[in-house]
């Protein structure tokens, strides 16, 4: 059994330890220690890393009370120096500890609970049984976990038997039956844990909810604590300053101004959409003009593909044709026929198209493929050319 120093004091950076046991995987090493800091990951938290002696540690886990070490190499000492990656480790603590917060918050305002937890290294997310979280809830939220992280209540930790729980009144049952570890914040909470946690609620140092959105039937919660909601806080200054410079505008003024600017770019997109469409027309009056064929074949070397389209959806519209368009500007290829029956588009595309390199496919009446290579997409097209033939 390795006795748990990261239960008898979390603040524990570095310490010495005796290796009692080292058992090879592989090309890995586990290292077992008479006593560690390193936590094992549970409880929705995320193993330690750090090192032993010069090793990297880059994975812990317990099995049968025993914690293992995994490492690439082997340590030549007996008694190893070890070193935790406490900045990693304490921000674990923060995002758990804020954790328990946000949900006692959530359970005292709403009676709801949590079904799952993940923490991450950029945020942390609950599931919440609650189901229509608005905007109003989530500023009650919030302002009533930071009052308690204003008030510095202390965060403690204790083992208790399983016949002690009934009078603990938890947050949530409890459903281990031995080495029961209590983590406690002040009047405010009371749940098993297994984690890591700060000392108090002043050491979360801020919690803010980035976003909700709705998860089977629950609420997904996605927050930062601490060091890295501070970090979320500076980008989102920085993004405001450079568009308060980009505008010339004070700030309370930005939103209004990106509504009207993109309003604006709405009604230009519409106008250049019927321009493109107008455009479009002539070319097809000219092409029929020019081109008795119920077959057409045309390479556009300035046009994107968005533009083929429009003028491809422009002949169809005049009779029963069968098109090969091509856009040289993105290297895409379009195939449409709306005059024979027995041409299916989609189905040439997906047995042939895999020969010459392309990515694409369609239905029976159109199909589309984009082409790395111009030389890939010009033999295509003579593919297509050389299929056509019989229905001239």
């Amino acid at each position: 059994m390795t006795d748990k120093l990261y239960y008898e004091n979390q603040f524990l950076e570095e310490w010495q330890s005796e290796v009692k046991d080292i058992i090879q995987e592989k090309d890995k090493f586990l290292i077992v220690l008479a006593s560690t800091a390193f936590f094992p990951g549970g409880g929705g938290q995320p193993a330690d890393k750090g090192y032993i002696d010069d090793i990297e540690v880059i994975d812990v886990f317990e099995k049968d009370n025993i914690i293992y070490h995994v490492t690439n190499k082997k340590p030549k000492n007996n008694v190893v120096k070890c070193k935790l990656d406490f900045c990693k480790r304490f921000y674990y603590m923060q995002q758990h500890a804020g954790e328990h917060l946000l949900s006692a918050v959530l359970y005292k305002l709403y009676n709801t609970s949590n079904d799952g937890f993940h923490m991450g290294d950029d945020y942390v997310t609950i599931d919440n049984s609650i189901t229509n979280m608005t905007e109003e809830m989530v500023k009650e939220v919030e302002e009533m976990a930071n009052e308690y992280i204003y008030k510095d209540l202390p965060i403690t930790s204790y083992f208790v038997q399983h016949n002690d729980l009934e009078n603990l009144e938890l947050r949530k049952e409890c459903k281990v039956k031995e080495n029961i570890r209590i983590v406690e914040i002040e009047g405010v909470d009371r749940i098993a844990c297994c984690g890591t946690h700060v000392l108090s609620t002043g050491q979360i140092g801020l919690i803010k909810i980035i976003k909700t959105e709705k998860y089977k039937g629950m609420t997904r919660i996605y927050f930062k604590c601490g060091k890295k909601a501070l970090e979320d806080y500076g980008n989102k200054h920085k993004i405001i300053t450079n568009l308060s410079k980009h505008y010339a505008l004070v700030e309370d003024e930005i939103v209004d101004r990106v509504k009207n600017d993109s309003n604006e770019i709405k009604r230009l997109l519409k106008e250049i959409k019927e321009l493109k469409g107008a455009i479009a027309s002539h070319t097809v009056d000219d092409i029929i003009r020019n081109d008795n064929s119920h077959i057409i074949i045309i390479d556009f070397s300035n046009k994107d593909f968005e533009e083929i389209q429009i003028i491809n959806n422009e002949i169809l519209k005049r009779g029963e044709y069968i098109t090969i368009l091509v856009s040289e500007k993105d290297n895409r290829i379009l195939f449409s026929n709306n005059s024979t029956p027995t041409l299916h588009c989609g189905k040439i595309f997906k047995e042939n198209l895999w020969r010459f390199n392309g990515k694409g496919g369609g239905n029976e009446k159109s199909a589309q493929a984009a082409f790395k290579d111009k030389e890939d997409m010009f033999k295509f097209k003579n593919y297509l050319i050389g299929l056509l033939k019989e229905y001239k």
